[in-house]
C-alpha cells in the first residue's frame, strides 16, 4: 500500500510539475532568455554606426521615420550596458553612461523626437565612445608592447 501510495505521489507531482514534450534542446539556462532586437549592437563601435545611419537616413515615410526614431531610442538605452559588457575601465565607462542616460531622458521627455539639440546631444555621445574605444585601443596596444 505504501509503496502504490509513493508512486502515484511521484506521478501526480510529475505532472503537476509541468512536464512537456518539446524535446528541443534549451539554448540557455536562463528562463528569462529573450529574443534579441534586430538592430541591438554588436558593441560600441556598431551602436556609433547605427546612430549614424539612423540620423543620417532621409526618409519620408512617417511610419519609417517613427520607426527608426525608436530604433534610435532603443539604442542609447542599451549603450549603458554594452558599454558595460566590453573591457573599458569603470573610469572611461561613467561618461559613456552619463551620456547616454542624459540623451536617453531628453529623448523620453521629447517622446523620441530628433530635436536639433538631441541630434547634437547624440553626435556629441558618438564622438565620445569613438574617442574612448580609440583611446582603450591605444592603451592596449603600449600594455602589449611594453611585456617581454
Amino acid at each position: 500500500m505504501m509503496c502504490r501510495t509513493l508512486v502515484l505521489l511521484v506521478a501526480i507531482t510529475t505532472t503537476l510539475a509541468g512536464c512537456t514534450s518539446d524535446d528541443a534542446p534549451k539554448a540557455s539556462h536562463f528562463e528569462h532568455d529573450h529574443e534579441v532586437a534586430a538592430h541591438w549592437p554588436d558593441g560600441l563601435a556598431d551602436a556609433v554606426a547605427k546612430i549614424q545611419h539612423r540620423l543620417d537616413g532621409a526618409d519620408s515615410d512617417p511610419a519609417e521615420i517613427q520607426r527608426q526614431r525608436d530604433q534610435l531610442a532603443d539604442i542609447v538605452n542599451w549603450i549603458p550596458e554594452i558599454a558595460a559588457d566590453t573591457d573599458l575601465s569603470e573610469q572611461a565607462w561613467i561618461p559613456i553612461d552619463s551620456a547616454a542616460a542624459s540623451l536617453a531622458a531628453n529623448l523620453r521627455t521629447a517622446g523620441n523626437e530628433w530635436s536639433e539639440s538631441n541630434r547634437k546631444q547624440a553626435a556629441a555621445l558618438c564622438d565620445l565612445i569613438e574617442q574612448t574605444l580609440a583611446n582603450s585601443t591605444e592603451q592596449l596596444a603600449s600594455l602589449k608592447g611594453a611585456s617581454p
